[in-house]
């Protein structure tokens, strides 16, 4: 998710009907730029090059689960419809077929392999989601830095992953490092009530993201 505003401008954005490597590319309407959404910058157009600031995605869940803790909420209605019974992308997300069947030269991983993926520092990194089942830690570089993502183990691709940057620890040795401290969703509810910001990044399939992003480190855990 990227925020809307740049350089003290909200931008209006829509689908282009153009493609980079089988992502969507999008427009803005205030200056006919154009955006990947797998990268943060402006592709083409008045505003090429610009960075737009990445945000946390919001999160997926039912409508009733939602309903019950905001039951205030309004639902858009397009054209008098709240609701699309027939899921277009059904069987995209069943089969082993890749988008126009793009295939992907990085062979780390399978083409469908389900991702969690993220920039920081201006690195690309990926972490198969079947590696973070029900939580996992991961050390991200020398300097000790980690990374917590955790998802169900049940979880579709199309379920939210919660990723969290942490410093790296005071005392390397410490119980708290342990990894059964790391594991379940527990985890995720403490990091958010000590304020941790959470990380922007991407489910995604593997050739989706690799296309764009050939340098990508894979992140195992230890």
């Amino acid at each position: 998710m990227y925020d809307r505003k740049i350089a003290n401008r909200e931008l209006s954005f829509e689908a282009s009907g153009a493609l980079k490597k089988a992502t969507l590319v999008m427009r803005d309407r205030e200056t006919d730029s154009w955006w990947s959404i797998m990268t943060s910058n402006a592709i083409g157009g008045e505003l090429e090059g610009a960075e737009l600031v990445e945000l946390p995605v919001g999160e997926k869940t039912t409508w009733g689960a939602w309903r019950a803790r905001h039951p205030s909420s309004l639902v858009l209605s397009v054209d008098g419809r709240e609701h699309e019974p027939r899921d277009g992308y059904a069987d995209y997300w069943t089969s082993e077929r890749t988008f126009r069947d793009l295939g992907v030269d990085d062979g780390r991983l399978p083409a469908k392999e389900p991702v969690f993926a993220f920039e920081l520092d201006g690195q690309a990194y990926a972490v198969a989601h079947r590696a973070f089942a029900d939580g996992r830690l991961f050390p991200i570089d020398p300097e000790g830095r980690r990374v917590f993502l955790y998802r169900r183990a049940d979880a579709s691709i199309r379920a939210s992953s919660r990723a969290f940057l942490l410093p790296a620890p005071a005392d390397p040795g410490a119980a708290d490092d342990a990894d059964h401290v790391w594991e379940g969703k527990a985890v995720v509810e403490r990091l958010l009530a000590a304020g941790t910001e959470p990380l922007t990044g991407f489910d995604t399939y593997w050739y989706s993201w690799a296309a764009i992003h050939p340098d990508t480190r894979l992140l195992s855990a230890p």
